[in-house]
């Protein structure tokens, strides 16, 4: 891997040195290629600026994804196992974090001695010549892992799958953030820019550091997939232990992986499977329903009330609720690993699977994806009308759906909720002010002899 990597990443290798000798390498070959343009000047004086402009960004951007699509080529070489595959995913990684760490280097030690002279800093171009080669190499790796991870994704763990996944969300940000300085340049305060340069470079080199440390830790514990170890001679050790070690490949359980379990919105229980919630928080698919909540504060929530909301999801509503200041919204959710993925701001509740005792009971319970998050399916809605009727002191909120879901939603509640009652009124109200689509919004009162 060590050698292969050194042959696809050739290039990169020089560049440290190039930065080192302060840009010497890049300013020679600058002058031969302008000896060279001279014998064509006449021809190149016949075109437009704007034409030769246009035709330079497109070559240089061609050659950059040439050079990125031979890298995946000896990346995706057949004669690679999982091992040698991740063990190239990690050096190229590395070595972009190298590089990356090489232009803050660069950056900060011209700003320096900009400052030293007395001057307020380096220039706006200069500045922006060091974001554009970072912001280049970021779009490098993710052109260069979105290809490999989806051609190898039987090297991967679900493990691997969160931390590149992770990866690209925090991505997602900074290149979001590269935009915003460049609108500062355009707005005139090139100033805040080029301190703004400095501050995203750090958090590029921070994000490419971390990654390789938490890829380190996850690799301790990774297993090649099976048909690699039966490939290694697993066969061979089984038959020598009388099929027992056959047996323990068989029974090897298929998650974490690798190969990665195939992609499912949700899992078996109905919750929301890591993967999805990870994808809305990134692409901000949730659903709020400000409509539901403001109607709730209207017409049902009481003021300082204190409220579960056990479909928390990442648990937007609940801030939501909570920014108003008229009620205490807690968060609950169902989806395996949501307190990690929220940062601690939803706790993991399986309301749907087994009896749930929590610390306090609450004045109302919502779960305003009811309908969606577990349909028809029978056993679920006795579960969770059970926890509801354990921890609501005055009533529940639901989504019931329609036609059969809700018919068996309702049938559950007057079976396993037997002190809770339906308001048919106020349900429809709450059904109507929630808009399109309708969702069956059901409202539930404890009873008042219960």
């Amino acid at each position: 891997a060590q050698a292969i990597f050194a042959q696809a990443f050739g290039g990169w290798s020089r560049w440290p040195q190039m930065a080192l000798d302060g840009g010497a390498a890049w300013r020679r070959s600058a002058c031969v290629a302008l000896l060279a343009a001279t014998g064509t000047l006449a021809a190149a004086e016949s075109q437009r600026p704007v034409c030769m402009m246009a035709e330079s960004l497109i070559d240089s951007v061609d050659m950059h994804m040439a050079d990125w699509d031979a890298q995946i080529d000896f990346g995706l070489n057949s004669s690679l196992n999982c091992s040698m595959f991740l063990e190239f995913v990690y050096l190229s990684r590395d070595r972009i974090r190298m590089q990356l760490d090489y232009i803050r280097g660069n950056f900060t030690a011209a700003d320096d001695v900009f400052q030293a002279q007395g001057e307020q800093g380096q220039s706006t171009t200069w500045a922006m010549t060091h974001m554009s080669t970072a912001a280049s190499l970021v779009s490098a790796h993710l052109h260069i892992h979105g290809m490999l991870g989806a051609a190898r994704r039987e090297c991967l763990s679900e493990h691997l799958q969160l931390l590149f996944l992770m990866s690209i969300k925090r991505l997602k940000g900074l290149l979001h953030s590269q935009l915003r300085q460049l609108w500062v340049v355009f707005q005139g305060t090139s100033e805040v820019f080029r301190q703004g340069v400095g501050k995203w470079l750090n958090e590029v080199v921070e994000l490419f550091e971390a990654d390789l440390h938490t890829m380190e830790s996850i690799m301790v514990s990774w297993e090649p997939p099976a048909h690699e170890l039966q490939a290694a001679g697993a066969d061979a050790a089984a038959e020598a232990e009388g099929g027992e070690g056959r047996a323990l490949l068989a029974d090897r359980p298929a998650r974490p992986g690798p190969p990665l379990p195939p992609y499912a919105e949700r899992e078996s229980d109905g919750a929301l499977s890591t993967v999805e919630v990870l994808r809305r928080d990134t692409f901000d698919e949730w659903d709020v329903r400000k409509l539901l909540l403001r109607a709730l504060l209207r017409y049902v929530l009481p003021r300082d009330s204190h409220i579960a909301d056990f479909c928390a999801g990442s648990g937007l509503a609940a801030n939501w609720l909570n920014d108003t200041g008229l009620v205490v919204a807690h968060a609950f959710d169902a989806s395996p690993n949501i307190r990690l993925l929220s940062k601690g701001t939803v706790d993991h509740a399986m309301i749907q699977v087994a009896p749930l005792g929590l610390w306090r009971s609450f004045d109302l319970v919502l779960c305003l994806t009811a309908a969606s998050d577990f349909g028809g399916h029978a056993d679920t809605w006795s579960q969770l009308w059970q926890n509801i009727e354990a921890h609501a002191t005055r009533g529940a909120i639901l989504t019931c759906g329609t036609g059969e879901v809700r018919q068996q939603a309702l049938g559950a509640a007057e079976r396993f909720a037997p002190t809770l009652h339906y308001d048919t009124d106020l349900s429809e109200l709450l059904d109507g002010a929630a808009g399109e689509p309708r969702e069956g919004v059901c409202v539930f009162w404890r009873r008042s002899d219960a």
